[in-house]
C-alpha cells in the first residue's frame, strides 16, 4: 500500500533526476571546445509500480536509467576510412610539390639548361678543335653539369631520408598510440564492470582510435565487453588489453612494415599493405622518389656511357692520343659522376679528332650530334662496330621532357586526389560534429528546461509537506 510520504519520494526522485541532467548539460557546455569530445544526454525512466493499481499509485517517480553519449559508429569509421587516405595523399602531395622545385621546370637553371649549354661547347669546339678557349668552355660546361646532377642526386636523397625519419617517427608514434589504446581498454572495462560513467574514457579513447587510422588506415573492432580490436591489414595491433609492437625495415624492395608478437626475428607478421600517413610516406619514398632518380640516373647512364664510347673510339695508340673516357662515375651515377680527372688536370685530354689532323673535329661533332640525338656518318659507323650503341640515347633532352612530364601527370593526379578527399573529410566532420558535437544553443535550451523541471519538482515537495503539516499538526485538534 502506498504511503503518506509517497508524494515527497516522488518529487525527491524528480528533483534528483532534474539535478543530473543539469550536470550533465553542464558538463557538456564546459566541454564544447574539448577535442574529440561527444555531447552526453541523459535517459531517464520511470520507477515501475510493484503493487496492484487498488493498492498503490500510477507510478513511482524517476530514475537515471543511463548517461548516453551521442556517437555514430558507422560515420566514425567512414570518416576514418576517408581521414587515412586523405593523409597519404596530402604526404605525396608534399613530396611531389618539392620534387617540382628541386627539378626547376620550367626555369633559367634546370639541369636541361647545362645539358644545352653541354652540347653547344661540344658544337662550338667542332668548329675550333685547336682552340684552348673552346676545350677550357667544355670543360667547365662539363663540370657545371656533373655537380648539378651530383646537387640535384643529393636533394633526392635527402628527401628520401626525410622520408624514412617520418616513417621512424610515424612507427614509434603507433607504438605509443596501441599501448594506451589497450590502457585504455582496460580502464574501459573496468568502469563498465562497477556500472561507472565512461562516456569520457571512451572519447578519450575514440581520439585515440582517430590518430592511430589516419597514422596506418588501420580498422576498429568494438567489442561487446566495451574493448577494441585494432587491426593492421587482417593483423591484430591491440586486441583487447594486450597490445603489440609496429616496426619496419628498409630493403631493396622499398620499406617493408611488419608487427612484432614476440622476441625473435620469427615473431614477426609482415604486412602486405598499409596505409595513412605511413602508407604515403612509403609510397612516395619507394615510388614518387626512387622511380624518377632511377629514371634521371638511367638517362644520365645512358648519355655518359655513350659519350665515352664516341670519346674513347677508334684511338690510335700511334699518335700519342689516349683512350679515356670523358666522363667518371660509380655504381650510382647520380651521386659520383664527375668529368675525367685527366681532362680536369689538362683540357688537351679532350679528344676531337678521329686520325692525326689536329683541325679535324669530328668526334667532338658526333658527341654534339649525339647529345642533340642527331644522326651522322661517324654515328653511323659506331653504331655497326657496337649493337648496344644506339644514336637515341644521347637525346637527354627528349628524356628529360618524358621525365618531366610523368612528374607533372603524376602529381595533378595527387593533386586532384587530395583536393576529392579534403571535401570529403570536411563533409564528414561536419556530419560527425552535427551528431556528437556540443551546441551551445541547445544545450542552454535544455538547462532552461531542466530549470523548470527542477523547480516543479521543487513545488511538488512543498504541496506535499503542507498536505503532511496538515495532517499532522490540524487534524483531530476538536477532542482536545
Amino acid at each position: 500500500m502506498s504511503s503518506t510520504f509517497t508524494t515527497l519520494e516522488i518529487g525527491k526522485s524528480a528533483l534528483m533526476a532534474s539535478r543530473h541532467a543539469m550536470d550533465v548539460t553542464g558538463h557538456n557546455i564546459a566541454n564544447a571546445a574539448t577535442p574529440g569530445y561527444s555531447r552526453q544526454r541523459v535517459s531517464l525512466e520511470p520507477i515501475i509500480q510493484r503493487l496492484p493499481l487498488g493498492m498503490g499509485v500510477s507510478g513511482m517517480g524517476v530514475k537515471v536509467a543511463d548517461i548516453a553519449r551521442i556517437r555514430d559508429r558507422f560515420v566514425d569509421a567512414v570518416l576514418r576510412s576517408e581521414t587515412e587516405k586523405k593523409a597519404a595523399l596530402s604526404i605525396q602531395k608534399e613530396v611531389f610539390e618539392h620534387t617540382q622545385i628541386v627539378f626547376a621546370e620550367p626555369s633559367d637553371s634546370s639541369i636541361r639548361d647545362s645539358f644545352d649549354f653541354f652540347w653547344a661547347s661540344w658544337h662550338d669546339l667542332s668548329s675550333e678543335p685547336d682552340s684552348e678557349s673552346a676545350r677550357v668552355q667544355l670543360l667547365e660546361a662539363g663540370r657545371s653539369l656533373t655537380d648539378m646532377i651530383r646537387h640535384l642526386a643529393s636533394q633526392l636523397d635527402s628527401l628520401a631520408v626525410d622520408l624514412e625519419n617520418g616513417i621512424d617517427a610515424g612507427v614509434a608514434q603507433v607504438n605509443m598510440l596501441a599501448e594506451r589504446v589497450s590502457s585504455l581498454n582496460m580502464e574501459i572495462s573496468r568502469a563498465l564492470a562497477r556500472k561507472e560513467p565512461v562516456g569520457d574514457l571512451l572519447d578519450k579513447r575514440d581520439l585515440l582510435l582517430d590518430e592511430l587510422t589516419e597514422l596506418t588506415g588501420a580498422t576498429v573492432n568494438y567489442l561487446d565487453n566495451g574493448t577494441v580490436q585494432v587491426n593492421l591489414g587482417g593483423v591484430r595491433l591491440v586486441d583487447g588489453a594486450k597490445h603489440y609492437g609496429l616496426g619496419y625495415a628498409l630493403t631493396a624492395d622499398g620499406v617493408k612494415f611488419h608487427v612484432i608478437t614476440g622476441p625473435n626475428e620469427t615473431d614477426k607478421i609482415h604486412l602486405d599493405s598499409i596505409g595513412g600517413n605511413l602508407g604515403g610516406h612509403k609510397i612516395a619514398r619507394d615510388d614518387v622518389v626512387a622511380r624518377f632518380r632511377k629514371q634521371l640516373s638511367d638517362s644520365v647512364a645512358k648519355v655518359a656511357n655513350g659519350i665515352n664510347f664516341i670519346h674513347m673510339s677508334n684511338v690510335d695508340p700511334g699518335l700519342g692520343i689516349q683512350a679515356i673516357p670523358f666522363f667518371e662515375f660509380g655504381d650510382d651515377i647520380l651521386a659520383t659522376i664527375k668529368v675525367n680527372d685527366l681532362i680536369v688536370q689538362d683540357p688537351g685530354n679532350i679528344r676531337t679528332q678521329v686520325g692525326a689532323d689536329p683541325l679535324d673535329g669530328s668526334i667532338a661533332l658526333a658527341i654534339a650530334d649525339f647529345i642533340e640525338g642527331t644522326h651522322n656518318e661517324y654515328l653511323e659507323y659506331l653504331t655497326g662496330l657496337d649493337a648496344s650503341f644506339q644514336v637515341s640515347d644521347g637525346d637527354f633532352a627528349e628524356k628529360w621532357v618524358a621525365i618531366v612530364g610523368s612528374l607533372g601527370i603524376d602529381a595533378q593526379k595527387v593533386e586532384s586526389g587530395f583536393s576529392t578527399q579534403e571535401l570529403l573529410v570536411k563533409e564528414l566532420a561536419n556530419r560527425k560534429d552535427s551528431i556528437s558535437g556540443v551546441s551551445l544553443d541547445e544545450e542552454i535550451t535544455n538547462l532552461i528546461r531542466e530549470q523548470h523541471a527542477f523547480n516543479a519538482a521543487s513545488r511538488v515537495i512543498t504541496v506535499a509537506d503542507e498536505m503532511l503539516d496538515t495532517i499532522i499538526n490540524r487534524m483531530g485538534l476538536g477532542g482536545r
